[in-house]
């Protein structure tokens, strides 16, 4: 990634097969019996990708079981990796079936770079007070809305007086940094006299740029394009971009 020389290479191999791959995934879940019990299910369908799959749930081994038992009331994430080891990721959510405990969520966008501002407000109905809430596996407070968020999925459990947790899901969108406006006319000025087509990667196009992402990321925050570093602004603007899932906007 140079600009006005091409002596230089620092980008590392791009999974391309998985560029242009998309696993999607279906949970189905099985809510508990009571609270504290330890007896719902969580079943996952894929979809995309090469078969076979391979599944692992909150961090475990991946397996080829595709459905588990013997679950408490919470939030799951779920990743499967198809024979070509690509993956896609899902949360389930299981819940007290006897509980009147309700939650849904409101989100606001992220639209800060590089510091996130994207908010969560939690809303709960059927509760007894009081309720404490906890953002994904961190600690319980008192306030129902979570601030300073990245753009990215989410869970928010609800804890009242029965001690019963109910957990609901959110996604806080990303508007923080642009492809069109932020990203592209980075890369064409300063990439694109040595990666316009005549040495690895291309970086003309959308899915060329998107697919390399980390990589571009990488090169930037190190030491290309030599001799003409980008300015702290842009550096922060491509990677808040690439962190955001490369959105084509």
């Amino acid at each position: 990634m140079l600009w006005g020389s091409c002596t230089y290479e620092h980008f590392s191999s791009i999974p391309s097969q998985c560029a242009s791959t998309s696993i999607a995934l279906t949970l189905t879940a099985g809510n508990v019996s009571t609270c504290g019990a330890a007896d719902g299910s969580l079943a996952v369908t894929p979809a995309g990708g090469k078969r076979p799959y391979v599944f692992s749930i909150n961090g475990g081994n991946f397996l080829t079981d595709s459905s588990y038992q013997g679950l408490k009331a919470g939030s799951y994430t779920v990743i499967a990796r198809d024979a070509n080891g690509c993956m896609g990721t899902q949360i389930g959510v299981i819940n007290n079936g006897q509980s009147p405990l309700h939650v849904s969520i409101a989100a606001t966008p992220n639209t800060g770079c590089p510091t996130p501002n994207g908010t969560l407000t939690a809303t709960v109905t059927g509760q007894q007070d009081p309720v404490r809430y906890q953002l994904n596996a961190g600690t319980l407070q008192t306030s129902n809305v979570f601030t300073a968020l990245a753009g990215g999925h989410y869970t928010i459990t609800a804890v009242d007086a029965t001690g019963c947790p109910t957990t609901a899901t959110a996604t806080v969108t990303s508007n923080s940094a642009s492809f069109k406006t932020d990203v592209s006319p980075v890369i064409a000025s300063y990439c694109g006299n040595c990666h316009a087509g005549n040495r690895s990667p291309n970086l003309t196009t959308y899915t060329e740029i998107s697919a390399a992402g980390n990589a571009v990321v990488g090169a930037i925050n190190s030491n290309m394009p030599p001799g003409t570093k980008l300015t702290a602004t842009q550096i922060a603007l491509i990677t808040c971009w690439v962190n955001d899932g490369a959105p084509n906007n």
